[in-house]
C-alpha cells in the first residue's frame, strides 16, 4: 500500500512527527512518501492513503494544507484519508484537549472532507519561549510563557509536549486499518 503524509509546519515540530508517522508506516510494509504542503502540485492519484497534518498557530492550520485539501477535495472522496494536528493542547486539560479536538480536526474535517478519516490525531507540540516569532506571536508567547513558568516549567529551553508513545501507537493503529 502506498501512503502520502502531506504536512504543514512553521516551527519544525510537525516535520519530525511527519516523520516518525512515516517510519511507523514503513516499518509496517507502506510505501511512503513525505510532502511539505508548500510544495506545488502535489499528486494524490497514486496513494491509496493520504495523511494530511499540520501545527497550529493562533488557531489554525497552515494556509498551505488547507490549499492542499481544499484543492483536493474531490480526488481525497476516493481515498483513504487521516488527519492529524499538532498544538499546545495537551491530554493533561481534559476540556483544552476537547476545544482543540473540535476545532483542529473536527471543524477540518466538515470543511474539507467529503466523508470521514480513517483516523484523527491530534498531538502536542513544541512550545519554544526563545524561538524568533513575529510580532503578534511575541505577545501571545509571553503569556505563555508565563504560564508555562507557573507551572513550574523552565522557559530558558524549549518546552516539548509530544508524547512520542502516542504518536507511533496512532501510526500503527492507521497501518492496521
Amino acid at each position: 500500500m502506498k501512503a502520502l503524509i502531506v504536512y504543514g509546519t512553521r516551527y519544525a515540530s510537525t516535520t519530525e512527527i511527519a516523520a516518525e508517522i512515516g517510519k511507523v508506516l514503513k516499518e509496517n510494509g507502506f510505501e511512503v512518501d513525505i510532502k511539505d504542503s508548500r510544495q506545488k502540485d502535489i499528486d494524490v492519484e497514486p496513494y491509496d492513503l493520504i495523511i494530511t497534518g499540520s501545527g497550529i498557530k493562533i488557531g489554525s492550520w497552515t494556509k498551505e494544507t488547507l490549499k492542499f485539501l481544499e484543492k483536493n477535495k474531490e480526488k481525497l472522496s476516493h481515498k483513504k484519508i487521516a488527519l492529524f494536528a499538532v498544538c499546545g493542547a495537551t491530554r493533561d486539560d481534559e476540556k483544552q484537549y476537547q476545544e482543540a479536538q473540535e476545532k483542529y480536526l473536527d471543524n477540518i474535517q466538515e470543511k474539507y472532507l467529503t466523508k470521514p478519516p480513517v483516523a484523527m490525531g491530534l498531538f502536542g507540540g513544541v512550545i519554544d519561549p526563545n524561538a524568533k516569532y513575529g510580532i503578534m506571536d511575541k505577545l501571545i508567547m509571553k503569556m505563555v510563557k508565563k504560564d508555562l513558568e507557573n507551572k513550574g516549567i523552565d522557559t530558558t529551553k524549549p518546552y516539548d509536549l509530544r508524547d512520542w508513545d502516542e504518536i507511533r501507537s496512532w501510526a500503527m493503529e492507521l497501518a492496521s486499518k
